[in-house]
Formats: structure tokens, sequence, C-alpha cells
């Protein structure tokens, strides 16, 4: 399959209306008719697994294998919830009697989800084919038009997947590749989209949600994360050894979710610094370029007293050839306060949870957490206090490529969410549908007559009030007035 050319891109981005028209006769369509294309498509991404594995990984500089467990194998997978669970998350809901206020008998109502008509997605590097392929695949099912814009030298896998959905038969015109430049990003959000999907680091997010804030257009944003590994003192320091050592070496560290801050309750300490020091001497990792401010912040912090416990870090050329991690690092450090994508991870000792739980609430960040221990349901009552979009108890990273949960942060890690059915709303916006027969009984219309404030004190009593005693004086009270009991039953006549 082509790669990707700049003027096969700029062809590609059609009218504002013709993505528009195209849109409304996609959301014309039912939703299993919607879901014909994805099928179709699950079964071309098994058989172009490959190659899509081949592109994404030429951009991210990792072998094809990895690339086909951490991403297309989630997607297929993204594919076949779709199958199984959209047209129930997406179907209208209907509100019966019960819970229906007494003025609204008559009154049937239900909830509907309707599409937003054309979604932004603004795609990252780090994983170009599943991060971008998910949300993509999400917003068309739920009856969107879909505009990617790539990060820069990342359309290739993008490009394949528009592709195969076209061999899938997905019409012209609702799947639109626009070029790389990100300063294009904000002229299209003034103009031409209707929601954003974001994900990125922290700067980017601020010019979107800038631009998006001019032009009231809602956004969903995943902006990172400096995400925190909780290992209890009855964890199993050689299991919490290889996560780290695993999600530290993914994708080169290039990954939101992977582990920043190590905090680690004293009756471990000990032994989770041997394990990952055994660990990490038989690790090789190929030598990685950091940002200048990072290299920056590990030369100050180890000049200031902090120490290398596992990794081996090359000071004068800014570079490491192990993941790396580092104990004694100043709390105002950028590297336990700000996102990177770099395998270097923070080691902090603490006397137990609640001190531990204290030093996470301080990062402005909160977007995954581990927590280590030996007792599940212990590991996961910490983690309920966490601030954290998504919390893994004695694994790290994989379940979070589950498709049937939502994924997304908080504080500056971002808002809303993408994925699971949670993810499919976010794409959708509820339309209310509320009906009464022509002949039903508008008591709204009725003008006010002398009593009814003491009618309705003495109603409202009834229906809300506290103490059996109360409520039944108030039942007597409207029932020898007979106005509101004589109101109540043309309700219910109605209803």
């Amino acid at each position: 399959m082509p790669a990707l050319g700049h003027e096969e891109t700029a062809s590609s981005t059609r009218s504002t209306d013709s993505i528009l028209q195209a849109q409304r006769n996609w959301a014309d369509q039912t939703v299993p008719e919607r879901l014909r294309i994805i099928a179709r498509l699950r079964q071309l991404l098994v058989r172009e697994a490959k190659a899509l594995s081949a592109a994404s990984g030429r951009i991210r500089g990792v072998d094809a294998a990895q690339v086909i467990t951490s991403e297309v194998l989630p997607l297929i997978e993204g594919c076949r919830f779709l199958e199984n669970h959209a047209t129930e998350i997406l179907a209208p809901r209907r509100l019966g009697l019960l819970d229906r206020p007494l003025w609204l008998g008559g009154v049937h109502s239900e909830i509907r989800r309707e599409p937003y008509g054309r979604v932004l997605i603004l795609a990252p590097s780090n994983y170009p084919l599943f991060l971008a392929g998910a949300q993509l695949l999400q917003a068309l099912v739920a009856g969107n038009a879909v505009l990617v814009k790539p990060a820069p030298g990342a359309a290739e896998p993008i490009a394949m997947l528009r592709d195969l959905l076209r061999q899938a038969a997905l019409p012209d015109g609702l799947c639109t590749l626009l070029p790389e430049d990100p300063e294009a990003v904000h002229e299209w959000i003034r103009k031409e989209v209707d929601k954003v999907i974001l994900t990125g680091g922290t700067a980017a997010g601020r010019a979107v949600l800038q631009t998006c804030a001019e032009s009231i257009v809602p956004a969903t944003v995943e902006l990172s994360g400096v995400d925190v590994v909780h290992v209890l003192e009855d964890a199993n320091p050689a299991r919490a050894a290889d996560l780290v050592l695993y999600g530290l070496a993914l994708n080169h560290g290039r990954t939101c979710i992977a582990p920043r801050r190590l905090l680690v309750q004293r009756g471990v300490a000990g032994r989770l610094r041997t394990a990952l020091q055994d660990r990490f001497r038989s690790r090789r990792a190929p030598v990685t370029d950091l940002l200048p401010w990072v290299s920056q912040e590990v030369n100050e912090a180890l000049a200031g007293g902090a120490r290398v416990i596992a990794g081996t870090w090359a000071e004068a050329e800014g570079i490491f050839r192990y993941p790396l991690v580092l104990e004694h690092l100043p709390a105002t450090s950028r590297l336990r306060t700000e996102d990177h994508f770099a395998p270097i991870c923070s080691f902090q000792e603490v006397s137990d949870e609640e001190e531990a739980i204290a030093l996470d609430r301080e990062c402005p960040y909160a977007l995954g957490a581990t927590v280590f221990t030996r007792n599940e349901q212990r590991g996961a009552a910490f983690g309920s206090r966490l601030p954290a979009g998504s919390v893994t108890v004695n694994d790290l990273i994989v379940p979070t490529a589950d498709p049937r949960i939502p994924f997304g942060g908080r504080k500056r890690s971002g808002f809303g969410v993408t994925r699971g059915a949670e993810g499919l709303w976010e794409l959708t916006t509820p339309q209310v549908i509320s009906r009464r027969s022509e002949n039903s009984w508008l008591p709204h219309l009725d003008a006010p007559a002398p009593g009814d404030e003491e009618r309705f004190a003495h109603l409202l009593n009834l229906l809300h009030g506290s103490g059996l005693i109360s409520r039944l004086t108030s039942l007597g009270y409207l029932l020898k007035r007979g106005r509101l009991n004589d109101r109540s039953n043309q309700t219910s006549n109605h209803g």
C-alpha cells in the first residue's frame, strides 16, 4: 500500500458543502448499516496487519511485532466492540412513567444520541494508528464525518486506514485526511468542524482550546501525564520491577501512561531497588535523544545530590542507553511535575498510604496510576482514592487498551474520554423529544385561582415532605379543597 504524499493529502481535502452532505446522508443510515462497514474493515485490518505495523513501526522506530500488539490488535478489538455493542449504546432511551412529575401527565419523552456533524481528530505521533484510528471509527459509527490531521511525519498509517475504509465501502467525504501543518488546524476549527478530539501535549492543548473557545467548538483533550506507580509494602517487588521496566521501555518511553513517578513504601523499597537494578542491568535499549530541558533537569538533579538507581546516564552527551530510575529528585523537579516522553522515572520512599496519596495529589497531571499489592481488594480500594482517570492494579498500561473502557484524564491531563460506551456518547450530543397527544390536558394554561398558593404548598409537602403525619395532613387538606384533586384526576385521565 503506497505511502501518502503531500499532494495526495491536499487533494483529499474536500469542500465544506460536500463533507456536510456526506455526513447528513451517513447520519440518516441506521447504526447497523454503518456497522457493516466496520465489520468489513475488521477483516481488512487482519489482512493488512503486517503492512500497517511496518508503516507505524517506521515512524515510531520500533519493530513491527511491538506495533502489531500495541496498535493493530487493539484497533481490531475496537471494531469488534463496536459491532457487538454500538447499536445498543446509541439506541434512543425512552422514559417510562416511573418518577414522571405529577404535572407532566400525558408527556412521553425519549433521549436520542445525535452526531455532532464534522469531527476533527488531531492525531499524535507516538501511536499514530491506534489512538487516532479508534477515535476515527467511533466517530464514524456515531454518524459523523471525520477529518484527521496527522502529526508531522505520521500520516502513512492513517492514510492506509482511510484506504481500507474505502475498500470496506465507506461513502466518499466521510474520512478526510488533512495536511500535517499544525497551523492550519486553527482555521479548520474556526470554520469547518463541530467537535475536536486532541491527543497531545499541554502546549498544544492550550492553543487548540483557545481557538475552540473563540468559536464555541466542544473538545475532548487527552494531554498526557506524569503517571504514578504506588508500590505498597506487601507488593511483589519482582513483578513491580518487571512492569516498570516494561512501561519505561515500551515505545522508547513515548507512552502517555508510562511510569514517571514511583512512590514506594519503606518496607519494600530496598527489595524494589535491588529488583530494578537486576532487571535494568540486562536490558539494553537504543540510545535516546532527549528534549534539552529533560537533559538539563537530569544533570542538575545529579549535581544536586540525586542518584541513579537503575540505568546508565552519559552526562556529557545528554543521552542514556537504558531506561533510567532516579532517586532523591528535588520536589520541584520538572521531571516530577511536567509531562515528558522520555523513559525516566523518579523513585521516592513514603511511610504509608496517606503520605503516598498526599504526594500523588500534588502533581498537576492525573491521567493514569498503577498500584502494586498482593491484595487485589486493597489495591482497588486504594486506587479509588487516587486522582487518575485510569487505575491499574498489579499491571501497567496494557489493560487501558481494553475497547470496553473509557480513557481520559483529569486536571492538566485533559477532560473528556475516548473509547468504550462513554467515548461513543462523547461523539454524540443528546436530543430530547417530549410529546403529548393533541387533546391532552395542559394544566399550565389554567389561570391561577384564589387559594392555589396554599394548595400547592400542601401538594409539595405531600409529595416531598418529611414525616407521615405531616404528609397525611396535607393529603386531607387537598381532598377537602378539591381543586387540585380535580386537576390531579384530569392529569391521571390523560396519563
